[in-house]
């Protein structure tokens, strides 16, 4: 059964925040999961933005978890400049510290939106001054 993801612009903070209610099963699930991020960007945007990921129902199976880390690596590559995720579960954690390590794709879990909106602005002010 597809899942579905539930993006939310907020221009306050210039990001989409991504509601994912999603279990990746097969090859066919993971690269309907990516089509849904790819349809989203393209038909809104013109450019990278930024992209907090609600994930407390978001499922990998271990079967795809090696496609899951490529087609994460690309949605990130292609259409974010950072990516924070929230309430990630402790397997899909260990699946996207390992897609970091293997695709150089970012990694890092806050506990809350606003938690992982505090650091995306911190990291905004730290690139703006040059100290990231």
């Amino acid at each position: 059964m597809p899942g579905t993801i539930n993006f939310s612009y907020r221009p306050a903070v210039d990001a989409v925040v991504a509601t994912v209610d999603w279990s990746l099963e097969t090859e066919e699930d993971v690269r309907s999961w990516y089509e849904e991020y790819r349809a989203y960007f393209v038909g809104r945007f013109r450019r990278k933005v930024d992209l907090i990921l609600e994930l407390s129902d978001f499922h990998v199976s271990p079967t795809v978890a090696t496609l899951f880390g490529q087609y994460r690596a690309r949605i990130l590559d292609q259409f974010t400049k950072r990516s924070y995720r929230v309430n990630q579960r402790s397997r899909e954690r260990t699946f996207m510290y390992t897609s970091a390590a293997l695709h150089g794709a970012p990694a890092n879990h806050f506990t809350s939106i606003d938690a992982a909106i505090a650091a995306l602005l911190a990291d905004r002010e730290a690139s703006e001054s040059g100290r990231a």
